[in-house]
């Protein structure tokens, strides 16, 4: 092989490891990362953006219901204070969707561990389901 094939396979070769596609649980990581970070500013809006239209709830019913919930809290002082630990949170796949648990929550409220849902919703990975003991 001459110099200048040599250049062009070890160019296509550079290429191909710079367009390396990014894991799901990496981009499921930084969503929790997003969750935590809105959690902890008390920003609603912001949490919302990371829920799924399709999201369900036990008791909250839907996306709309989750919000009037987080609302409600912030409204009454309950997200004043917050900590958040997420290093002991562990993502396993489950067919098209991702659970993350445990996901620590403490504040003037107590304390509760959240289980988050994430399934792929157009580009993104949001979250279409939430389990919280204690609350």
């Amino acid at each position: 092989m001459n110099v200048l094939g040599m250049v062009v396979v070890l160019g296509a070769m550079a290429l191909l490891a710079g367009c390396a596609t990014v894991k799901p649980a990496d981009l499921v990581q930084k969503q929790v990362e997003q969750f935590k970070a809105m959690l902890l500013v008390q920003n609603v809006d912001g949490l919302m953006g990371l829920f799924s239209d399709k999201f369900e709830h036990y008791e909250w019913g839907n996306k709309a219901g989750a919000q009037d919930f987080m609302k409600n809290a912030k409204d009454m002082g309950y997200m004043d204070g917050l900590e958040v630990d997420i290093t002991k949170a562990t993502k396993t796949a489950e067919g098209d969707k991702f659970k993350v648990y445990p996901v620590e929550v403490s504040g003037s409220f107590g304390s509760t561990t959240l289980e988050l849902i994430f399934a792929k919703d157009g580009d993104a990975w949001k979250i279409v389901g939430l389990d919280a003991s204690n609350l």
